[in-house]
């Protein structure tokens, strides 16, 4: 095995030249639905108890749902080794291939791909993403499906990322 400095594959370690990087946030409009709704809560509060109370309820509650937004986001990043896609990391030297689908590619890959599929979808931006095919055979996924807002540029970004000539076994134990 080779040593951390210049291995192609290092588990829990990420790449030190970004590629692509994405925040799948929610639109403007669930932002705002949340504040309706803890201003709602509010006016409840701020009739029974006061204006103060209805202010500080509605301000805590619009803090909090907001916050909740924010955290649960998905983070899209390509590096020099991995692809994280939320909390999933997939090392670039088990990708073939990467290709922007469109809505109507999309939609079918949702309802007609292969169960085995790895899925990172939201519903608020699930119209569009990129399927990613894998070759490893220690991986039970044979590709990744990820929706993003730039099919075409997380693409993009994972071919050029993608290890030339790579052998597959280069992850933790193999290739000594």
């Amino acid at each position: 095995m080779t040593t951390a400095g210049n291995d192609v594959w290092a588990e829990g370690r990420d790449g030190q030249h970004r590629r692509y990087r994405e925040r799948l946030l929610p639109p403007i409009v669930v932002f705002l639905l949340v504040i309706g709704l803890a201003s709602i809560v509010g006016i409840a509060y701020g009739a029974a108890y006061g204006a103060a109370w209805g202010w500080s309820v509605a301000a805590l509650l619009a803090a909090i749902g907001v916050g909740v937004l924010l955290a649960t986001s998905t983070p899209i990043h390509v590096d020099d080794r991995v692809l994280r896609a939320g909390r999933a990391r997939l090392p670039l030297s088990s990708v073939t291939d990467a290709q922007p689908l469109d809505a109507e590619s999309m939609r079918e890959a949702r309802r007609h791909g292969d169960p085995r599929d790895y899925v990172v979808l939201r519903a608020w931006s699930s119209r569009r993403g990129v399927a990613i095919d894998l070759e490893d055979p220690r991986d039970p996924h044979p590709r990744w499906i990820v929706t993003t807002r730039h099919p075409e540029r997380l693409a993009e970004a994972l071919r050029e990322a993608i290890p030339t000539g790579s052998t597959q076994a280069t992850g933790p134990g193999e290739g000594e």
